[in-house]
């Protein structure tokens, strides 16, 4: 009997790493996004695990360009969500597919603010993103922009040979 109660003790440090090992992957998974929940194409099913920061996947469809939206288990006082452009709208212009599709960026959420903002609304996220999806839709507003200017450049000289006349 001696024998049996010396054998009991030596096995519960065994059982206490396996457990931690055990507790480790279950963490692990979960912070890695392994168990995720897929609510595959239900934006309600993604807008009520974002409130709550839940480890939470998505894709959606906006102005024919596809979306892979997912949420990371965060701590603290921000939620980390990720955004990817899958596809561009067929037929969009080369430059949206080279500098957009297949690019991502992180956004770390206040918790506070999750309840109120539009997770597909992109111009109210940026403040909270980086990463490459980000610089490619900064490039393409400056490429815009820049256009814009040079387009209208021609009217611009005429108007200030104008003034220059009258003076």
């Amino acid at each position: 009997m001696e024998y049996a109660k010396g054998n009991k003790w030596k096995l519960i440090p065994k059982i206490a790493v396996l457990g931690g090992i055990l507790l480790a992957l279950f963490v692990a998974g979960y912070y890695s996004g392994y168990l995720r929940e897929d609510c595959e194409q239900d934006k309600k099913c993604f807008d009520e695990k974002l409130k709550e920061c839940k480890s939470v996947q998505v894709v959606t469809v906006k102005n024919n360009n596809a979306y892979l939206y997912w949420v990371g288990n965060s701590l603290g006082n921000t939620c980390e969500v990720n955004i990817k452009l899958l596809r561009v709208e067929a037929g969009a212009a080369p430059e949206f597919r080279q500098l957009l599709e297949g690019k991502e960026m992180e956004c770390k959420i206040p918790k506070k603010e999750l309840s109120s903002i539009q997770i597909d609304e992109l111009d109210n996220l940026m403040q909270y993103c980086h990463g490459e999806l980000k610089e490619g839709l900064y490039e393409l507003i400056i490429q815009r922009m820049y256009e814009l200017v040079v387009s209208q450049l021609g009217d611009i000289i005429i108007e200030a040979e104008k003034v220059l006349k009258e003076i």
